[in-house]
């Protein structure tokens, strides 16, 4: 199984000077880094490295390295620079809240957790030229080999030894199990570059084609359907629609014309009766009173 293992990734952020010994070994590596971040982010940076079994550099490794989490074993018939090209795709995601974080897939202790998180689409993506990873497990006694099958992540737990010495048969059905895929709610931030989360997750986040709710109203009889309304569906209340049509009721406001009743003031025509004031004048004594007279007087 070691013999099949044709490229490794190592992450000098955890192996510290180690990595410098490691180039000293193996001479055929790159970064995954480009451009300033390769000079200035040397000493963390992610490094592809040709694995060629029965070599000081492996034997170095497995001395020293497995069990630390200094990086994944990868097996694939793609040449270097094509690995390389694959994998600085996922170096750098996007979250839901739109920051961009580096991506620390080659860490076995993040691959073994990320794995399981991705669907098939996912899933597909990422191992793209990859027929399968090997990583320590949190018991370092044991690896785990993980591989894509028919769009199926299935896993197999092998002893220490059994892997060293080559004594596992290659995808074995009886040793290996599919892991149970989680649909990711997340966008799955790692989904965001291209995979997912986000990408992928972008699937549940797909508030947009939410509004298609609306139309649920037009069929008033589906209220069966067991699916939740959003909350800013203005048909979200059934029964208010019908009461809208009460609002006609406000034509009620017609029997303000009783209004016209008002007419009925002509009855202040009766005041000619007043024409008895004409008694008034049998008292000249009147307009001699002092005082201003009340406006509402008429008859002033």
């Amino acid at each position: 199984m070691l013999s099949q293992i044709t490229y490794i990734l190592l992450d000098a952020a955890r192996m510290g000077n180690n990595i410098e010994e490691a180039k000293e070994l193996n001479p055929t590596h790159d970064s995954l880094y480009r451009g300033r971040s390769e000079e200035s982010l040397a000493v963390v940076a992610p490094y592809i490295f040709l694995f060629q079994y029965k070599t000081d550099f492996i034997n170095w490794y497995m001395a020293k390295g497995w069990g630390d989490s200094w990086g994944v074993l990868v097996k694939s018939a793609y040449p270097m620079d094509e690995l390389h090209k694959h994998f600085r795709r996922f170096l750098i995601v996007g979250t839901e809240d739109h920051q961009q974080l580096y991506f620390r897939f080659y860490d076995p202790r993040v691959l073994r957790i990320f794995l399981p998180s991705c669907d098939t689409g996912q899933l597909r993506e990422f191992f793209g030229p990859i027929e399968y990873f090997i990583m320590e497990d949190e018991d370092k006694n044991f690896a785990i080999k993980c591989w894509l099958q028919n769009g199926i992540l299935h896993s197999q737990k092998i002893r220490l030894p059994d892997f060293v010495s080559g004594n596992v048969k290659p995808h074995e059905p009886a040793q290996s199990s599919p892991y149970e895929l989680q649909k990711p709610g997340m966008p799955s931030a790692p989904s965001a570059p291209s995979m997912p989360s986000a990408p992928s997750a972008p699937s549940t986040p797909s508030a947009p084609s939410m509004p298609s709710a609306p139309s649920a109203p037009s069929v008033p009889g589906e209220s069966s359907i067991p699916r939740p309304k959003p909350k800013w569906n203005m048909f979200e209340s059934e029964p208010s629609v019908p009461s809208a049509p009460s609002t006609p009721s406000v034509p009620s406001a017609p029997s303000v014309p009783s209004a016209p009743s008002a007419p009925s003031v002509p009855s202040v025509p009766s005041t000619p009766a007043a024409p008895s004031a004409p008694s008034a004048p049998s008292m000249p004594s009147e307009p001699t009173i002092p005082g201003p007279k009340p406006k509402w007087n008429m008859f002033d």
